[in-house]
């Protein structure tokens, strides 16, 4: 009888949750869901800079070969590229805004990505033109404002992530607050160069990005369709720019892996940090994220910006370091794990390619499986305790965590 009673009982409480959030869940089940484990290395902010860091992503990339997944492909680097930084000099004499570029400016950097390239350990990814508005750059150049006084003197190059936080943005003005967006025919113009650009230096177009300071609007989407970006990757929602105290607005405020945008653009989301020179990241504890990703049969997409590599050589070591070992946890505890870049995972969510493709060199590996009933059902409910504290708290309430604890549990 108890138990007639408790089944009774969950069925009148799944009923009246179905009615209640009948549209979350339907949303929910309709996600992607992973058998085969999507693992994906985003490392924003790659592109011109000084020699040593050539010898800093050799080291990086020496160390991703050595991680295979279950199809015996290498770890995989998404290299996000900034393909050009201000010509500083040029832009004083002329008023006018000019560019170094990677490919001609800085050859001993672009000579170790085509190399990482070659070897399947790098995959390119288009971040942006610069990582600055090129126009208000130059405007604040002739102002001789205080804010650039780095870029001015430096000699070769200069690290814009030294810039005031604002004037890092590229889709937007930043050199007052609150940005304010570029207008479309701009936005058209430099979405158009860059796609030029990148595919002369790579030798194929970017079908995946990821906008500087995650900022960018539905005009920029427009834009990337129109030189068919199929992907943007982000970090979980978007910017649209920063109001009068330097704070984010967030349009939409929350994304999940295998939205649609108004473009049919598939996003992509990061959910694992691994930003170590920050001080706020461990291997274990991206780790822990990694593994409640993978409860989901959710893509695990690791953060680890550049900066992370080079800065200091002890610093760069150190983060080498727990990246090996963080990549060695997820090959131990991880079952059926795939190593991937952001454009392969957003060809294969578009429905437009079996096989795995990487298109700089061609190389192609087997396709990814998505989750069967029983497994997705467990990651189903994963995702829902994990979004939702209060359905996580109706379940303790109700009893009905138990059963769904025991489906979970049979499910991975």
């Amino acid at each position: 009888m108890a138990v007639l009673f408790f089944l009774g009982f969950w069925l009148t409480c799944l009923a009246g949750l179905w009615l209640w959030k009948k549209s979350l869940f339907i949303a929910t089940w309709r996600e992607p869901y992973f058998a085969d484990t999507p693992v994906l290395i985003e490392s924003d902010d790659w592109g011109p800079g000084g020699d040593f860091h050539a010898e800093r992503l050799t080291q990086l990339l020496d160390m991703l070969v050595l991680h295979k997944d279950s199809v015996n492909r290498s770890a995989v680097l998404t290299a996000d590229m900034v393909l050009a930084v201000p010509d500083v000099a040029k832009i004083e004499a002329t008023g006018q805004y000019h560019r170094r570029l990677l490919d001609k400016d800085f050859p001993v950097i672009y000579q170790v990505l085509q190399q990482g390239i070659q070897q399947d350990t790098l995959v390119p990814q288009l971040h942006g033109m610069e990582h600055l508005n090129g126009k208000a750059f130059a405007d604040l150049c002739q102002q001789q404002d205080p804010r650039l006084t780095t870029a001015r003197a430096s000699l070769d190059w200069w690290d814009w992530e030294k810039l005031d936080s604002p004037l890092q943005g590229h889709y937007v003005d930043g050199r007052n607050l609150p940005t304010q967006a570029i207008s479309a025919a701009d936005a058209n113009s430099l979405v158009a160069d860059a796609m030029n650009c990148f595919t002369r230096m790579f030798g194929y177009p970017s079908l995946s990005t990821v906008a500087p300071c995650y900022l960018w609007n539905d005009e920029i989407e427009q834009s990337w369709q129109r030189q068919n970006i199929i992907a943007i990757q982000t970090a979980g929602y978007r910017c649209t720019g920063r109001d009068e105290t330097g704070h984010y607005f967030q349009d939409p405020p929350l994304i999940r892996a295998g939205n649609i945008n108004r473009f049919a653009q598939v996003y992509l989301v990061r959910n694992v940090m691994y930003e170590p020179v920050d001080g706020k990241n461990t291997p274990t504890s991206a780790f822990a994220e990694a593994e409640i990703a993978y409860r989901q049969a959710l893509p695990v997409s690791i953060s680890t910006h550049r900066y992370n590599y080079t800065r200091s050589q002890e610093e760069c070591q150190q983060a080498i370091a727990g990246l090996d070992q963080l990549l060695g946890q997820i090959r131990a505890k991880l079952p059926n794990i795939r190593f991937l870049a952001s454009p392969e995972l957003g060809e294969f969510l578009q429905n437009k390619t079996d096989n795995i493709v990487n298109r700089f060199n061609q190389r192609q590996w087997p396709k990814l499986e998505l989750a069967a009933t029983y497994r997705k059902t467990g990651a189903f409910l994963y995702r829902l305790y994990y979004r939702h504290r209060k359905l996580a708290l109706i379940g303790y309430c109700t009893g009905l965590i138990i059963p769904a604890w025991l489906i979970c549990k049979t499910s991975l």
